[in-house]
């Protein structure tokens, strides 16, 4: 099936061009600088998503829900594609953040305060609903995922992206702390650790650990077992590594430089920002999180060595 989206995979799907462009690595490395930059960051990484989905289904036409929208910045990437979309969340401040980013903009999204798992809607309302990272943070995974097939049109999907509970930095505090798996350290001393920071533009050491309580210790074993409880099938499926940002920018631009001439000078320009993106320590752990990627395909070990899984599900 083509769909008018398609055309753009180059630009936004393919993982070389992707990383490397320096409008998203930009954005990236500024995402937390203001509210601004944050919803930039995330249209950027709506803007790659959007080839993906339209393989599943066609964005043009389609209703879409947005569960876990925050502060709007992907919702105002997919509006401005034509997707006919609704934000919702839990957090109203954030939804207002959202809903005055995407005026600004001039986009239309309906935007909505609400539980994921007690959705506001008829059954049958949408073709297609967004988790993205979201379903690691709600309260009860299963009752989130049956309302998602309540609320979706028979043939509908759903695009799931979530970290595993045990990977080596799924606890959403690795803007401060890059220490593989201390998050599964009691409590109170991920809270001590993370108070001993200053502050990183708009998120406080506070905030980082408000979100890391959030976490409800999903596995991807417990995931395949809710969706399929709430009557789901798998369309796509892939667990991947996290190489964290400096990583991932050095193995894809590395990768592209030995495919592209001049490569003499691409290396060049790779290392050359790898020089200035990596210390020692990070070095070190990018050297142990690309041992730990081949991990990623084998079952049970791949709980301890994915960063993240992405998934469609359909009803």
């Amino acid at each position: 099936m083509n769909h008018p989206l398609e055309n753009q995979k180059p630009q936004i799907e393919n993982s070389f061009a992707s990383v490397i462009e320096s409008g998203y690595t930009d954005a990236l490395d500024t995402r937390l600088a203001s509210y601004d930059a944050y919803i930039e960051y995330q249209t950027h990484e709506a803007r790659r998503a959007l080839s993906f989905l339209a393989r599943f289904f066609d964005l043009t036409r389609a209703r879409v829900l947005e569960i876990g929208a925050g502060r709007g910045g992907k919702g105002i990437a997919y509006a401005r594609a034509g997707v006919h979309i609704t934000a919702l969340d839990v957090d109203g401040d954030a939804l207002a953040l959202g809903a005055l980013a995407a005026r600004q903009r001039d986009v239309t999204i309906r935007f909505l305060a609400s539980d994921g798992a007690r959705l506001p809607f008829p059954a049958n309302a949408f073709d297609a609903i967004l988790l993205d990272s979201v379903i690691e943070h709600v309260r009860d995974p299963q009752a989130v995922l049956c309302e998602c097939a309540r609320v979706l049109k028979t043939g509908g999907g759903v695009f799931v992206v979530f970290p595993p509970f045990y990977g080596p930095l799924s606890g959403h505090i690795d803007d401060y702390i890059l220490i593989p798996w201390f998050h599964l350290l009691p409590r109170r001393v991920v809270e001590r650790a993370l108070m001993q920071h200053q502050p990183l533009g708009i998120l406080t050491p506070r905030d980082a650990f408000a979100v890391y309580t959030t976490l409800n210790g999903l596995t991807t074993f417990d995931f395949r077992r809710f969706a399929r409880r709430a009557g789901f099938r798998f369309e796509y499926w892939r667990a991947r590594p996290f190489l964290t940002h400096p990583g991932t920018r050095f193995a894809v631009g590395l990768l592209a430089a030995l495919r592209q001439p001049p490569r003499a000078k691409n290396l060049r320009a790779v290392f050359a920002r790898a020089r200035r993106e990596f210390s020692l320590g990070t070095f070190a752990l990018f050297i142990l999180l690309s041992a730990l990627a081949p991990l990623v395909f084998v079952p049970f070990l791949q709980e301890f060595s994915t960063g993240a899984v992405k998934c469609v599900l359909r009803k």
